[in-house]
């Protein structure tokens, strides 16, 4: 919606209400000047069809003066014009004093209403030349001398046509800024709700990136792990049984916890029918730093060692800043698994320090490991993105003597002094 224009747009919008308009100020005002014109001495038939014809021609433009404001408003000028020349000296009488005259006012007022700058300056304009001129014909009329025998009777008129044009234009504004102020709250009402609705789809999009960061931690991890562990249990098989059956009960515990993690996650990215609220159970709390320990005894298989310590002393954090410790480890030991070959360790390392929570995985890279160590993917640009929406630092690189290291900085709460 542009503000400036609506008013105008308004303005020229013709509705039942303006014909309306018309007939009532024509059944008000057109008897009464009828009268008064077959009343005028001495009797002048042509000049009497002059003055009714650009009467019922003036009352039956109020019908179509928002169509165009300018041109109403002209037209009106032109009529009452014809009829100030038909209050010349020797007419009949001052024509252009008669009740429907009156009407001329609904065009100033139109005009300075519409919203239109020409229309405003020419309604003030035309409105006062024409009260000038229509005094200076009373005054020059022989039936003004009932008006100016009296030495007030000039300043009257004078003040009474001028201060109806001044009514009319300033009725007129006012209108206007009345349409211009509804205008404005309703366009602040659209785009308040634009820009709700905006903010709603970058929560939406936000929330579906972030979930499918989740999903793809969730997958990769579990996955790797599995296959980790089906490649153990067939090269213990046949040789100790018992650890062989532990690792295919360890893959079977893994799918099981990423189908349960999956079908949460999945149920969230769906949209319900007809956009309505989710039916499904409560997701379980997301993991966070007590967590740790047992993301790391499952990324432990027969030929992968995996450690977690810590150091300094723990301190209350959010759970956003907990789980992003998490995923974090979770996808720097998938990464592990994923390239190199058994034997292989991985240490995951938490370090508490005043300001920063330093996480650490290191691997030493195994019996074989690519020679680039982990490419810039989707698990490595999530990383980065968790750490930088908690103001936090990922490094990641190969690590001096050989294997692969990723760093974790996270800034913590500043600790109040009771």
């Amino acid at each position: 919606m542009d503000l400036a224009d609506a008013p105008a747009r308004s303005a020229r919008t013709p509705t039942l209400a303006d014909l309306v308009a018309a007939l009532a100020a024509a059944a008000a005002l057109l008897p009464l000047t009828i009268v008064e014109v077959f009343r005028a001495m001495p009797v002048d038939a042509g000049w009497r069809a002059v003055v009714i014809g650009s009467f019922v021609l003036l009352h039956a433009a109020v019908a179509l003066r928002r169509r165009s404001p300018v041109g109403g408003l002209v037209l009106a000028s032109v009529i009452m014009l014809a009829l100030t020349a038909a209050s010349l000296p020797g007419s009949p009488t001052v024509a252009v004093l008669l009740p429907s005259s009156l009407v001329y006012l609904v065009f100033v007022f139109t005009a300075a209403a519409s919203g239109e700058r020409l229309a405003d300056a020419a309604a003030l304009a035309l409105g006062l030349t024409g009260a000038a001129l229509i005094t200076a014909v009373a005054i020059a009329h022989d039936a003004a001398d009932a008006i100016v025998s009296e030495p007030g009777a000039l300043i009257t008129l004078a003040g009474f046509l001028v201060a109806s044009i001044g009514a009319a234009w300033a009725l007129g504004r006012s209108r206007l800024e009345l349409r211009r102020a509804r205008a404005a709250r309703e366009l602040a009402r659209e785009q308040a709700a634009e820009l709700r609705l905006q903010r709603e789809r970058e929560a939406a999009a936000e929330e579906r990136r972030r979930l499918g960061r989740d999903l793809h931690d969730v997958v990769s991890h579990s996955l790797a792990v599995m296959v980790a562990q089906a490649e153990a249990s067939r090269v213990l098989l046949g040789r100790d049984d018992a650890r062989a059956r532990a690792a295919l009960e360890h893959v079977v515990a893994t799918g099981r916890s990423a189908m349960s993690d999956m079908r949460g996650l999945v149920s969230v990215l769906a949209v319900p029918p007809g956009g309505g609220e989710h039916d499904a159970a409560p997701m379980e709390p997301s993991p966070g730093l007590a967590d740790l320990p047992e993301l790391v005894d499952r990324a432990a298989t027969p030929g992968r060692a995996a450690t977690f310590e810590q150091a300094g002393a723990a301190r209350a954090t959010s759970p956003g800043l907990g789980l992003t410790v998490y995923r974090v480890v979770q996808e720097s030991l998938t990464n592990t698994l994923k390239h190199t070959q058994p034997p292989t360790t991985s240490a995951v390392r938490l370090e508490w320090r005043t300001e920063v929570l330093e996480v650490t995985v290191d691997d030493d890279g195994g019996a074989e490991t690519a020679a680039s160590g982990p490419t810039e993917g989707r698990g490595i640009r999530g990383m980065r993105e968790r750490a930088r929406q908690l103001g936090g630092e990922l490094e990641n690189g190969p690590r001096d003597g050989g294997g692969w290291r990723t760093r974790l900085t996270l800034p913590l709460p500043v600790e109040t002094k009771r």
